[in-house]
C-alpha cells in the first residue's frame, strides 16, 4: 500500500473533554511522525465534537469520526475498521502517553515481527501524595519487567493472561487484530478483557518493551469503569464468563485456568466491593457462577493466590462468600461512617457522626458534610 502509515492509533472518545487535549497531543508529538490518529467521537455530550474536528483541521493525519452512541467496543471496533497502518495501537481518551511510545514499540515489532508488541504503563492518580501519583503498574507477583525478554507465546508464558488487560498499552499488527473484536456492549465495564484474552491466545509472536510509556489514569471524575459504582459493573462477571468461553474455544482453558482464575479473582473482588450494597447479592451468584467449574477439579492448584485469597475463593466457590464476607465488610463501612480516625502516607481522615475532614484518598469517602485537601 503506497504511503502506509507506520502505526493507527484508534482514541474511543465520550465526554472527556477535561482530558481530550493531554490525550491528543501526546500523539501528535510523537518521535515516530508517519502516523494517523482516528478520532472516534461516540455520540459525546460536551464539547469533545468540536474538539475532535478541530484537531483533524489542523492536521492531516487525523481522521474524525463522529457515531452515534454505541459504547466503547462499538467505538473502537469502527477505528480499527477504518485503521490502514501496518501496526495498530489504541489509547483511551483520557490517559496520554509518552513522546517514544509507538516509536520504541513499532521497531520493537519490526525486529521480532510480532502480532504482539507490548508496554509497562504508570497509573496515575492526581488525589494522592505527589510522589505517588504515578506509579508503574505491577504487583506482588504480576509484574512486565519479569516477562521474557524474547519472543514468546501465551504457552510459553501463561502468566501474561493474568496481568491487566491494558489493550492499550501495544500495539499490534494490522491483519492479525482486524479478524477479532471487542465485545459491542453500551454502559459496560472491562470489555478490554476478553479482547486481551483471545489476542493472547491467538498470538504466535509476542514481545514486551520493559519501559512504562502509557499514563492510565483512575480518579474521581471520569468515565472510566474503575472507579464508577453502578450497575454496570455487574457486567465484569459477565466478561470473565465470556473469557472463560474464549479459552475453551482455542483448547486453552485447562492449560491457562490457574492464570485465568486469578485474574478473575483480583478483578471481580475489586468491583464486586466497590458496588453498591443493593448489587452485591446479584453480582456474588454471578461470582459463584463464573468459579463453579473448581468446585469438584481437583487439579487446581491455586498456583498463585496468597492463602487469604485462597479462603476468599473457596467461599465464592461454596456459596458462602456474601454471608461470610459482605455482611461482615458492610457493618465495618458503617461503623467508619459514623467514627473513623487514619492517618496514613495517602492521606489523614477524620470522621465523627457523617462529619468528615480529609485529605489524599480519604477525601474519597463518604460523609454527610465534607471537609477535605488534596
Amino acid at each position: 500500500m503506497l504511503n502506509q502509515p507506520k502505526v493507527s492509533v484508534v482514541v474511543p472518545i465520550y465526554g472527556v473533554e477535561k482530558y481530550l487535549h493531554q490525550c491528543v497531543d501526546s500523539i501528535l508529538a510523537q518521535t515516530l511522525k508517519d502516523i494517523e490518529i482516528i478520532l472516534v467521537d461516540d455520540g459525546s455530550k460536551d464539547k469533545c465534537p468540536e474538539i475532535v474536528d478541530e484537531y483533524a483541521k489542523k492536521d492531516p493525519r487525523i481522521i474524525a469520526v463522529h457515531q452515534p452512541n454505541g459504547g466503547y467496543g462499538r467505538a473502537v471496533n469502527h477505528g480499527i475498521e477504518l485503521a490502514k497502518g501496518e501496526y495498530i495501537g489504541i489509547i483511551e481518551s483520557d490517559d496520554w502517553i509518552e513522546p517514544t511510545m509507538y516509536e520504541k514499540l513499532y521497531n520493537n515489532a519490526k525486529e521480532n515481527n510480532t502480532d504482539i508488541t507490548k508496554c509497562m504503563f504508570y497509573v496515575y492518580n492526581s488525589f494522592l501524595r505527589e510522589d505517588e501519583q504515578n506509579i508503574i503498574w505491577k504487583d506482588r507477583i504480576r509484574d512486565l519487567k519479569n516477562t521474557p525478554d524474547t519472543v514468546f507465546n501465551v504457552s510459553e508464558y501463561p502468566l501474561i493472561i493474568s496481568f491487566h488487560a491494558s489493550i492499550w498499552s501495544s500495539i499490534y499488527r494490522t491483519d492479525f487484530i482486524k479478524q477479532q473484536k471487542v465485545i459491542e456492549s453500551r454502559s459496560a465495564s472491562y470489555q478490554d478483557f476478553p479482547f486481551m484474552i483471545e489476542a493472547m491466545c491467538r498470538a504466535k509472536r509476542i514481545t514486551i518493551v520493559k519501559e512504562a510509556l502509557v499514563h492510565y489514569r483512575v480518579e474521581d471524575g471520569q468515565n472510566s469503569s474503575t472507579i464508577r459504582r453502578d450497575e454496570r459493573l455487574m457486567i465484569m462477571a459477565d466478561q470473565c464468563m465470556e473469557c472463560k468461553k474464549i479459552l475453551k474455544k482455542y483448547n486453552k482453558y485447562e492449560e491457562l485456568k490457574e492464570e485465568f482464575y486469578y485474574h478473575a479473582y483480583l478483578a471481580c473482588i475489586g468491583f464486586y466491593h466497590t458496588i453498591y450494597m443493593k448489587h452485591k447479592k446479584e453480582f456474588f451468584y454471578k461470582l459463584h457462577n463464573l468459579f463453579s467449574d473448581l468446585a469438584h477439579d481437583k487439579d487446581f492448584k491455586f498456583k498463585y493466590f496468597t492463602d487469604k485469597e485462597k479462603h476468599e475463593t473457596n467461599l465464592i466457590i461454596n456459596n458462602k462468600f456474601y454471608r461470610t464476607i459482605t455482611i461482615r465488610r458492610h457493618l465495618r463501612k458503617l461503623r467508619r461512617f459514623w467514627i473513623s480516625f487514619h492517618i496514613s502516607k495517602k492521606g489523614v481522615c477524620f470522621q465523627l457522626f457523617g462529619l468528615q475532614y480529609a485529605t489524599g484518598v480519604y477525601t474519597q469517602r463518604p460523609a454527610y458534610i465534607k471537609f477535605s485537601s488534596r
